[in-house]
């Protein structure tokens, strides 16, 4: 007589129902893991990502050729945010350059839709000084200035900080100024998506790689 003849019937349909009950939890186990594992590489991004998504703040200045700035006009294009001044000795110049080295890296057809901004924090800064300045990194950065106001209502929606130096000359028009580093992206719905710290912009590839996921490109092969 076999072992399931001999087994009284409740204790056979006990092991029945139990290992109808295993393949069902390691079914739904398998199910689980492979659902949950898109979400841990989709959370891999090179920049601070920002949750919950929220809109960026839609700021209005003035471009290098005297022409108005809108945020909410650059939809569909990715915007990476920088605020600085033209006379910075060090942080600007590095910063940019390195956004301008990410650029190029990106195939051609999305380097059209990236755009990298520069707001001035310093009065002295006027058209003409970013109509000089932008292009020394790119020719299609955009520098802009604006009202005190105007520049400072922007820089703290962001959380950007800046002051005169107060350590460095104090004349009227030679001063340096004291200022956060932090770059902002933007993406083409117009949602504040990441924040780089400006040690990180110095690393291309990885921030070009988070320009493409987020225009949803693929990745770079070499």
């Amino acid at each position: 007589m076999s072992e399931a003849a001999s087994t009284p019937k409740p204790r056979r349909q006990a092991l029945q129902l139990a290992l109808a009950l295993g393949v069902l939890v390691g079914g739904a186990i398998w199910i689980i893991a492979g659902m949950e594992s898109p979400k841990k590489d989709d959370a891999a991004w090179f920049g601070k990502s920002l949750e919950p998504l929220r809109a960026a703040y839609s700021f209005e200045l003035t471009d290098q050729n005297g022409q108005p700035f809108r945020l909410e006009d650059q939809r569909g294009s990715l915007v990476l945010l920088n605020f600085g001044f033209t006379c910075c000795p060090n942080i600007c110049p590095a910063s940019l350059a390195n956004l301008a080295a990410a650029r190029r890296a990106l195939p051609e057809a999305a380097r059209d839709r990236v755009r990298v901004v520069f707001v001035s924090v310093d009065e002295r800064d006027d058209i003409s000084d970013l109509k000089k300045y932008m292009p020394m990194f790119d020719e299609k950065f955009t520098g802009l200035t604006g009202t005190p106001e105007a520049i400072g209502n922007t820089a703290r929606a962001y959380g950007a900080f800046y002051r005169k130096d107060p350590k460095g000359p104090q004349n009227k028009d030679d001063y340096l100024i004291d200022h956060s580093t932090s770059t902002y992206l933007i993406d083409p719905k117009g949602n504040l998506r990441l924040v780089y710290k400006m040690d990180q912009l110095a690393n291309t590839e990885a921030l070009a790689g988070d320009m493409l996921r987020v225009l949803g490109l693929p990745q770079r092969k070499d």
